[in-house]
């Protein structure tokens, strides 16, 4: 009996000690980060961390950084509370703490989320990899994963599918045509204000190529209409 007391109290310890080293990095209405120790940072203990939290209603994105010991979880405020993410944390540091194994089912994370950076050095590769442009298009994957969570939800409760309020697609192709045409005003506005509106006839083909891209894109527009 003494035994039996004593390994419990050795497992409670063990497993307090584990989640006492997960920190709160940063906190926002629906989204937390933690600094994770090094033990949560092992491939298979952070596979279980991602696999578990995934489960809960409303969380719609969960990625632990292994190489930098950082976990971010977002969640829909509407359908679950901070609370329920840090009690089924809890749960799966505990289940760590006592060395359960994960189902082969479980994917191991990356030691960096897929799709940070975009691959090639031509001119739509440095556009979306520019600071300002990456946060946007994470922000945006953010909502619209949010969006579809919501949706899910909704479709559950009301036995049927709830048509978002936007076309995500169509809003994206629109976002990223305006992204590249201010990036090609920002770096060329020196040019066109030295030289290409002085002397119109000698970059008369740098226009022409402006007019064609203008036309391009309201023709564009128009046929989205």
């Amino acid at each position: 009996m003494i035994v039996r007391l004593k390994g419990k109290a050795a497992r409670d310890s063990a497993r307090q000690d584990l989640m006492r080293a997960v920190r709160v990095r940063h906190r926002a209405p629906g989204h937390v980060r933690f600094d994770l120790p090094s033990e949560l940072c092992a491939p298979a203990a952070a596979g279980m961390v991602e696999h578990a939290l995934r489960q809960v209603d409303g969380v719609y994105r969960v990625v632990v950084f292994v190489g930098a010991g950082k976990l971010s979880i977002r969640w829909a405020e509407e359908v679950c509370s901070l609370a329920e993410v840090v009690r089924t944390l809890s749960s799966v540091v505990a289940a760590i703490a006592d060395g359960a194994v994960p189902p082969a089912s479980v994917a191991v994370p990356a030691k960096m989320p897929a799709g940070t950076r975009v691959a090639g050095t031509g001119l739509a590769a440095r556009v979306r990899n520019w600071a300002p442009v990456a946060r946007l298009r994470a922000r945006y994957d953010d909502l619209k994963a949010k969006a579809q969570v919501l949706n899910q939800i909704m479709a559950i409760k009301t036995g049927g599918k709830v048509n978002l309020p936007f076309d995500a697609k169509d809003w994206a192709i629109h976002f990223a045509n305006d992204l590249v045409v201010y990036y090609l005003i920002r770096v060329h506005w020196d040019r066109i204000m030295r030289q290409w509106l002085p002397s119109p006839w000698t970059y008369r083909y740098q226009w022409a190529t402006v007019v064609y891209l203008v036309f391009l894109l309201v023709r564009f527009r128009k046929a989205k209409k």
